[in-house]
């Protein structure tokens, strides 16, 4: 009647490899992924001395995934946990078999029975039962239904999705063929004081994160020339957070780059490559996607192309010069358009967006070796025509993979932001506003209201103290088109947590906080994708309850239409701050 006797205080520890795959390479629900190996520690001993031993263990998955397969018999290994010695699978005196090895019906579960040979040696202290542990990778249990874990990847996602698996063990089983219950055997180890039962199986990160950066410097239109040509001045990668100068000519402008950050090193689904921008075996956007584990570097084969090309969108509020051109470049000084991505602009797509594809042919110089130079946007205007005064935003740039086909199971990486606009972005200054910080008993109540059908825009917030100085700043808000939000002054308090970074030192205020007394500071409103905005103030008292209207509507919008305002100019309204954050554009 003796199975498994407890000789040790500790309890039973699951122990997995977690290894790390690429939400990129989980395409479909049928996509099988060798299970990485998985095993349980047990607190008690398995003692065969005197007669057989049989027992059974069970590896549940979480969530929407299931087991492809239960694997075969040599997936399964048994250690001594103490003298680390191995257990030979067979049928002779002190060895184990796998009698039975199974999936439950639901594909949840993988469950083995396990018979201990009788032998006078046959005492293995602390066991560690393993799965999936075997060399040969078509012996290993499978896993699937992983697209319902890993999900679509979303606009730029950084996602860490995780899969994970529970452990159970049976003795004293009424059928061994069968998945044990606690009706049908005797839970043992998974239920034993303080036994660690779940672990994570598989983590899958967002691999690669498409990034989009505006461009610094001071590019604005040439509004004494009638808007027929840039003004400016030309710096070369003027600050430390790698941004490029807007203005290189009267007639040339670089809206900002488009660029590719390496954000984990998750594998393919083979479980032997990372998938990586720049493989080792081959620089340059190229990957690999074999699914069976051990299969090494499918380059050369069907997997070796990833990149089927790289889209930008790009939009402008007003639309963009007819005459002109929008390209992508590999320098910041836009020398040279890359092949396939120049766009002339007529009559018929000045109102955008435009669509600037690199071919595959063109993808890895154009991202260099290592995938991470950055691809800049550049826009032209022909001279002697007005330029439309437009806020620009990359509405998507997308890293499009391959076809699907054999080994070309990814799914694509994009990212959306604002470009140098050289309208300039929103800015509205709330001219009195009451911050969190007063003692007097008034606060402002701020109501936003994005008064584009079409636009989702990102709002940001900073104080500008009474002593003229530049306060924290940081972002407020995300507004779908028509949205409008109100926010109170603590929370505008939890947002604005940067320090001020106005490129003039002396003109940040050291603590970034409004005074607690004395004159009020001015919130500075702005928007660098968005092209109109509203923002209103209301004055409270919460102890006299009084109610006042501070601000009407401060607003301003870069949206004219032939029914509303000249198309090329927008309709300014009450845009009286100079400048953007920390005395941006």
């Amino acid at each position: 009647m003796a199975t498994i006797a407890a000789t040790s205080s500790f309890a039973g520890q699951i122990q997995s490899s977690s290894v790390s795959i690429a939400r990129e390479v989980i395409t479909t629900d049928t996509q099988d992924v060798t299970s990485p190996t998985i095993s349980y520690r047990f607190a008690g001993d398995v003692d065969a001395r005197l007669q057989d031993q049989t027992f059974q263990i069970q590896f549940t998955l979480a969530g929407n995934a299931t087991w492809a397969s239960a694997g075969l018999a040599p997936s399964i290994t048994v250690t001594d946990g103490v003298s680390a010695t191995p257990v030979v699978q067979g049928a002779a005196a002190g060895q184990f078999q796998v009698t039975t090895l199974a999936l439950s019906a639901d594909k949840k579960t993988v469950f083995a029975t396990l018979t201990v040979h009788t032998g006078a040696a046959a005492l293995i202290k602390q066991p560690i039962i393993a799965i999936a542990s075997s060399g040969t990778s078509t012996d290993n249990q499978a896993v699937e239904n992983l697209k319902q874990v890993v999900g679509t990847i979303e606009e730029c996602d950084t996602t860490v999705k995780t899969q994970a698996v529970s452990f159970k063990h049976y003795v004293a089983l009424t059928n061994p063929t069968a998945l044990a219950t606690d009706a049908t055997a005797t839970p043992d180890e998974h239920n034993r004081s303080a036994a660690t039962n779940t672990a994570t199986l598989i983590t899958f990160p967002t691999n690669i994160l498409v990034k989009v950066t505006k461009a610094s410097g001071n590019a604005k239109l040439d509004i004494a020339g009638g808007n027929l040509a840039f003004a400016g001045t030309v710096t070369a990668n003027p600050d430390a957070s790698a941004q490029y100068s807007s203005y290189i000519s009267a007639t040339q402008a670089n809206l900002g780059y488009v660029s590719l950050v390496q954000n984990a090193n998750g594998y393919d689904s083979n479980l032997l490559d990372q998938y990586l921008l720049a493989d080792a075996t081959l620089p340059g956007l190229s990957g690999i996607a074999t699914a069976v584990q051990g299969t090494g570097d499918a380059l050369g084969a069907a997997g070796a192309l990833e990149v089927k090309q790289v889209d930008v969108k790009v939009s402008a509020s007003q639309g963009f010069v007819v005459g002109g051109s929008v390209f992508l470049s590999t320098t910041f000084g836009c020398a040279a358009a890359i092949a396939g991505t120049n766009t002339p602009i007529v009559a018929g797509n000045a109102a955008g967006p435009l669509t600037l594809s690199i071919p595959a042919a063109g993808v890895n110089a154009a991202f260099g070796a290592t995938g991470l130079n950055p691809v800049h946007v550049c826009y032209t205007a022909p001279g002697g025509v007005i330029i439309p005064g437009s806020s620009f935003n990359v509405d998507a740039a997308t890293l499009v993979k391959a076809d699907p086909g054999v080994d070309k199971n990814e799914q694509n990486n994009y990212c959306k932001g604002p470009l140098y606009p050289l309208s300039g972005s929103l800015k509205i200054d709330v001219r009195n506003y009451a911050s969190n910080a007063r003692t007097d008993g008034w606060l402002s109540v701020l109501r936003l209201i994005n008064n584009s059908e079409v636009r989702t825009i990102d709002v940001y917030g900073q104080y500008i103290l009474a002593t003229g100085l530049y306060g924290k700043w940081g972002k407020l808000a995300t507004l779908k088109p028509r949205a409008v939000l109100n926010v109170t002054p603590d929370v505008v308090a939890s947002k604005l947590t940067s320090a001020p970074a106005h490129a003039t030192a002396a003109n940040n205020d050291a603590s970034g906080d409004p005074a607690t007394t004395g004159d009020a500071p001015r919130l500075r409103i702005t928007s660098e994708n968005g092209d109109t905005l509203r923002v209103q103030n209301y004055l409270y008292n919460p102890a006299s309850q009084n109610f006042i209207e501070a601000s009407s509507s401060q607003g301003v919008d870069f949206t004219g239409t032939t029914s509303r305002a000249p198309g090329s100019e927008g309709q300014y309204q009450d845009q009286d701050a100079q400048v953007g954050l920390n005395g941006g554009n």
